[in-house]
């Protein structure tokens, strides 16, 4: 399950709030229920983000879910992968797109539960060409260029852009462009790294190209990153 699921988590609110919530390329199977009614759950589908959006919750409101590796995700919206990025299904048209989730309502479920249903499931091959360039992305911090990534990884550019579109549901100029964000922003936030720093060792051409990335993904500049960002985890490789 290591090369489909690349993190299981949970998230339970002890008072209200709000969190933005960060783009970054995946999908994810969510249930979402309430302390007080742990029967009544919601499943949630995500495909892969590009855009940041906003959570509130309340007291007691509580998630678990996985998330797949980028390259899982023609598994789970198979021919529609392609109108899923930036989409989310709740309720019954979640059920739809992942029919196995309705085993879970009205049984208080766990994480564990749902960890048992996603490894229960039929997973396609994928293509290991894609597999090595998003690990060769990932360990460049989304700095190389398509071209050459295609080159390490044994097919054109062209081929290879077939293969994140058919499998992330994202160009792969898009997807190393999120690594690339995410990476400069831990620079920034977790390093103290300085603005024009962090803009050259994250490969930006300048300062105003970095900034635009990060109103693009983020919706703020690399001077104002909002305090309330939920950060995922997103590994080097």
């Amino acid at each position: 399950m290591a090369r489909r699921i690349e993190a299981i988590w949970s998230f339970s609110a002890c008072t209200p709030g709000s969190a933005v919530i960060l783009p970054d390329g995946r999908c994810d199977i969510i249930v979402r229920n309430h302390v007080s009614t742990p029967d009544e759950v919601t499943p949630i589908i995500t495909g892969p983000a590009t855009l940041p959006y906003r959570v509130d919750y309340k007291n007691g409101d509580q998630w678990f879910g996985i998330r797949l590796r980028p390259e899982h995700g023609a598994a789970l919206w198979q021919d529609c992968l392609g109108n899923a990025p930036d989409s989310v299904l709740r309720g019954s048209k979640a059920l739809d797109r992942f029919p196995t989730l309705a085993v879970l309502s009205g049984s208080g479920p766990t994480l564990d539960d749902l960890a048992r249903i996603v490894h229960a499931q039929t997973w396609p091959e994928v293509d290991p060409r894609l597999t090595r360039a998003i690990d060769i992305l990932h360990a460049s911090g989304g700095r190389l260029r398509i071209e050459a990534l295609a080159r390490f990884v044994g097919c054109t550019a062209r081929h290879l852009n077939r293969l994140f579109r058919r499998n992330v549901g994202l160009s792969a100029k898009t997807y190393a462009q999120l690594i690339q964000f995410h990476r400069t922003l831990k620079l920034i936030t977790n390093g103290n790294v300085p603005i024009i720093a962090a803009a050259f060792e994250g490969g930006f051409s300048d300062q105003a190209h970095m900034a635009r990335t990060f109103r693009r993904f983020g919706g703020f500049t690399p001077s104002r990153i909002p305090t309330d960002l939920s950060l995922p985890d997103i590994p080097s490789k």
